[in-house]
Formats: C-alpha cells, structure tokens, sequence
C-alpha cells in the first residue's frame, strides 16, 4: 500500500488550508535559491543526493521544506517544527501527513502553470517515487511529469465551461480547468488518485467533482471539453499477472483498447462544439523501421475516429523491446525478475510490430482530419494555429483559390554554396517548425499580405518565371495546404 491511507484522506483535508498557509512561498524558484544549481540538476535527473547535502551544508528554512516534501528527508523535531509551524507534529502523524521518525508520506512538489492557462505555480501532493528513494507500488499516484505538461501545452480553459478530466491522477488538469472557471467533473478507478485531487484542490482553493470509476461510465453526460491523459501502457496479461496491474498507467485491459474506448467515446461525451485532449500509445501493425510504417502508424486511430474532425501527431514509436525495457525500469524490477518479465513481455509481442506514442485534438463534429508524424519541439502557438487552419486546409482547390491568406510568423532561411547566385536550400520556420520549401513557394509565402488571392499569386508567379500557369498551380497549391496545416499562412482580414 502506497503512502496516502485511504482513512487519513478527510484529516488530510483538513489540513489543507493549514499546510497551504505553512508553505507559502514554497516556489520553484525559492527552492532552487536554496538547492542551487547542482540539487536541481540532481532532481531533474531523479536523484535527491545533491539536494540532501545541500540541504545538509545550509538547512535555511526553504531548503527544509524542500527536504521533508521533495527529497524524502528526515528532519529534526526542531526543523520540522520550522516547516509547518501550525500543525503540531502530532496531529500531522495522526493524519498521515509524515511518519513517527518525522518522514513526509507523499511528496508537494510546486509546479509552475504555462501561461497560456494564467501562469502562477500549483502545490501538487502525489506518492512518495524514485526522487524521494520510493519504488511505485499498484496503487501508484503519479506527481506531474513531462506527459502531464505536454498534454497541458495542448489544452485551454475558458470560465463557464464544463470539463472531464478523464482518468485524473493527481488532478492537475482539473486544476489548470478550475482555475480558469470552468466546472470539471473527474474520473478515475483508484480511489487514491481522487484522493490526492481532492486535497490538491484544496490546497489550490478550487473546487473540483470527483467521481470513481472507468473512464466515461461514471460520467455519462456531455462536456464541452475532455482532456484525459489515461492509462494507456499496452501490458501483455502475462506480465501484468506477473508484476501487477499499475493503476496510474495500465487500464487492466487487452492491447490498446483502452485508448480506442476513451477516442471511441469523445462522440457520445460531447457538447456540439467540444473538444478533446488525450495523450496514448496504440499498436502499430509494422516495424518502426520498414517501408509501410508511414501508413500503418495512422490506421489504428483513423478507425476509431471515424470521420470525426481531428489533429494526431506521432511523436515518438519504438520497438516491443525498448517499449518493455522503459516501463519495466520504471516499475523498479532488478535481477531475475526483471529478465523473467522482460522475456515474457517479448514472447507476448507480435512479430513485425511497434508501439507509437502520440497525440490527439478531437472534436464532436465530423470535418477534416491531419495526422503527422513530427518529433519536434512544438510550440503553444502551432497548436492553435493548426487546429484553426484545420478546416481552412480541408478547402477544395476552387476554394482555396479564392481565398486571400497572410504568411504568419515566418522566418525564411536560405542556404548558398559561395559563388552561386542561387541557394540550393529554402526553408521556413514558423512556430518553431522547420519546413523545407521551393523557390516557388517562398516566393508565394513572400507575396502573402492578404491583398491578393492565391489564385492571382500563382498566376503572377507564372507570369514571372514563364510557366504555365496550371504546372505553378500543382506546383504551390498542395504545398499552400500544407502550409495552412502547419500555421504559417493564415486567412487574411
């Protein structure tokens, strides 16, 4: 059993506004005043090391509070008497907040908030991990990582809307949700995970529904928007039967039908206008590496869509070996365990096949779909130029002639061999993307202000280079689509 008891959760909350009051001013940028830069280079590499002896070298009273709730020290009488100066150390014992030898039971990390959600920082409490020298148990509730933020980079919150946050965790995006007004109903099967939004609501001032059970089937009505980072990890049932069924990352289910249902579901779950947000893993049939790969990656989740309207981007796909190796490291397995499961996950993989990791924007209503494979570094600004150009792109070719577009926050680079006049590489950066494109096409990007149609640009470009004006056409329209696509040309006026 992990470090929350399900027994101390009301006394817990209880504690909240007390724990809130004692920790103000425990920041990010607080705590790396008194870490310094070696104890937040060990933490960003999960060893709390550096930080102990930081602390050790100059206990102020942040580093203490970083010790006891980031690093998983010990503390002093004393020094914890320091830290949380109104709560008694008995009363925080009684409520499992630390233990009898004075040990935090979960950890409070801060956690700064994009600004695309209104910036600021959350107190976010979550199970004791590797940081603080803790192997995840079953019931395992997760502190915000880098999925949690990615998915965060994608999602955005207006007052007055209502929200699922779909298998919850430790209810960071419920927060981020709350925090901009909207009413958030959430869902999950581990009553720890509840537990833990519960009190980080409480420590944030937000008030936030939670409901128990699996995906939508405590939650049967219809939200304006979804956002669900589930657990999606495909485990073959003979490992799962070995090494149990963590909760915070496998559903318990066959494959990856998990995922499928929570995209399956987005059409009955909501409003006509909404939007959905998930992360996941689904199972290609072909290896990472061959021909058909390209084309495999999107048939999965093509089926489940539907002709719903949607942006997927793969970011990442990897073989059944390495997908085995990084979520058996982080179960903790060592020795004859870990080679025992790590076989068994291999005997239970398919032949030819990969495992990609990606995204989804999703919408009620059918309209046109892109799936692309970008690895990249994606900005906030190319997530809502993209879904906003989303059926712009999906135009007909008459339609798209007619329309009057403006290049958006484009940077052209243009490579020359010395002593050639022309370059022999054009490229555009927009939104932190770099696209190659032709002579033709940046010259049409550099003509696009919004006064002329693109029809009528093409038709300029033709006359200017003595080329047939239906050869420009096929030549610049399809890559002005992929353009509209990626955010860098946009509908003027």
């Amino acid at each position: 059993m992990s470090s929350l008891g399900m027994v101390n959760v009301l006394k817990l909350l209880e504690l909240a506004d007390r724990l809130c009051e004692d920790l103000a001013g425990y920041t990010e940028s607080a705590v790396a005043t008194a870490l310094g830069p070696v104890g937040m280079a060990g933490i960003a590499r999960e060893q709390r090391l550096p930080g102990i002896c930081s602390v050790d070298r100059n206990p102020s009273r942040m580093a203490l509070v970083a010790a006891l709730f980031m690093l998983g020290g010990r503390l002093s009488l004393e020094e914890y008497e320091q830290v949380l100066p109104s709560i008694p150390l008995e009363e925080a014992i009684e409520a499992g907040l630390v233990t009898d030898s004075i040990r935090s039971c979960i950890a409070i990390r801060p956690v700064p908030v994009d600004d695309r959600h209104g910036g600021g920082e959350l107190l976010i409490a979550s199970d004791l991990g590797p940081l603080q020298g803790k192997a995840p148990s079953t019931d395992h509730v997760m502190p915000v990582g880098g999925a949690t933020k990615t998915l965060a980079s994608l999602t955005s919150f207006e007052a007055g809307q209502t929200v699922l946050d779909l298998g919850t965790g430790c209810g960071y995006h419920a927060l981020l949700a709350a925090k901009a007004g909207a009413k958030v109903v959430t869902t999950d099967v581990s009553e720890r995970a509840l537990a833990f939004t519960k009190l980080n609501a409480s420590l944030a001032g937000l008030e936030v529904e939670t409901r128990l059970g699996s995906l939508y089937e405590p939650a049967p009505e219809r939200f304006d928007r979804i956002v669900s980072n589930p657990p999606f990890v495909i485990t073959p049932a003979k490992v799962r039967a070995m090494i149990g069924t963590f909760e915070y990352r496998d559903g318990g289910v066959e494959g990856d039908s998990l995922l499928q249902e929570a995209i399956v579901g987005t059409k009955d779950h909501l409003t006509e206008d909404g939007i959905a947000w998930m992360l996941g893993n689904w199972q290609v049939a072909a290896d990472v590496t061959s021909g058909s790969f390209g084309e495999a990656w999107k048939q999965p989740v093509e089926e489940w869509l539907g002709d719903q309207k949607a942006w997927v981007v793969l970011r990442d796909a990897i073989d059944p070996a390495q997908y085995a190796e990084m979520w058996l490291r982080e179960s903790q397995l060592t020795g004859s365990a870990y080679d025992s499961a790590y076989c068994v996950w291999l005997g239970e993989s398919a032949k030819d096949t990969s495992i990609a990791f990606g995204y989804l924007t999703i919408a009620a209503e059918d309209g046109p779909q892109r799936l692309e494979d970008y690895r990249g570094p994606i900005a906030d600004t190319f997530v809502d130029s993209t879904w906003a150009g989303l059926e712009l792109a999906g135009a007909s070719d008459q339609e798209l002639l007619a329309m009057r577009l403006v290049s958006k926050a484009v940077l052209e680079t243009r490579l020359h061999t010395p002593g050639q006049p022309d370059p022999w590489h054009i490229s555009i950066t927009a939104h932190g993307r770099e696209i190659p494109v032709s002579a033709e096409v940046a010259g049409f990007l550099g003509a696009s202000d919004g006064e002329l149609t693109t029809g009528q640009i093409i038709a300029a470009l033709a006359q200017l280079l003595s080329v047939p004006e239906d050869e420009m056409t096929e030549a610049v329209l399809p890559a002005v689509r992929e353009l509209i696509g990626a955010g860098a040309l946009v509908l003027g006026g």
